[in-house]
């Protein structure tokens, strides 16, 4: 129970730094946004959690939680023509690379590994299909970001580093 009091006491306050740094105009952030920060930091914590512990729900759960903030954040910081053009292929994606986590999680079932390459490759062969996302657009986008979140970067990197040197 204290892990997760603790998991949702960073969350409040990265949720607080955040908003803070938006109305302070550091950054220009809208709420979907946001948003996808929270679920990233909250999904990724869990898996950080319930990984090695054999809680395969609760690792497929924080799995789907952080994939699908990274979702949220890659929606509004591209401009994406169809909308259904990223969200069907990481659908699938994102529930097989759950289910891939939870093989790596313990029993190493065969089906499970199946199962989620399966999915992984119906997402990927979808994006090929019907996607419109180059290397070029890829890396010039990835620069775009870099350089809009570069002082948030550097300020969350601070923080942890305090808080490290304050743990140990």
């Amino acid at each position: 129970m204290e892990k997760h009091q603790s998991i949702i006491s960073y969350l409040l306050i990265f949720l607080l730094i955040l908003i803070l740094l938006r109305v302070a105009g550091f950054i220009n952030i809208q709420n979907v946004e946001l948003l996808g920060y929270i679920l990233i930091y909250f999904g990724l914590s869990y898996v950080f959690n319930s990984f090695g512990n054999k809680r395969k729900g609760a690792l497929f759960t924080s799995t789907v939680i952080f994939l699908v903030g990274v979702v949220l954040f890659i929606i509004s910081n591209f401009e994406i023509q169809q909308l259904s053009k990223l969200i069907i292929p990481s659908s699938f994606m994102i529930i097989g690379i759950g289910l891939f986590m939870t093989y790596l999680d313990g029993n190493q079932l065969t089906y499970i590994l199946l199962l989620s390459l399966l999915f992984i490759a119906v997402g990927i062969i979808i994006t090929i299909i019907y996607g419109e996302i180059t290397s070029h657009s890829f890396y010039a986008s990835f620069l775009g970001v870099t350089e809009k979140y570069w002082s948030v970067l550097l300020i969350f990197a601070g923080i942890f580093l305090l808080f490290r040197k304050g743990n140990t």
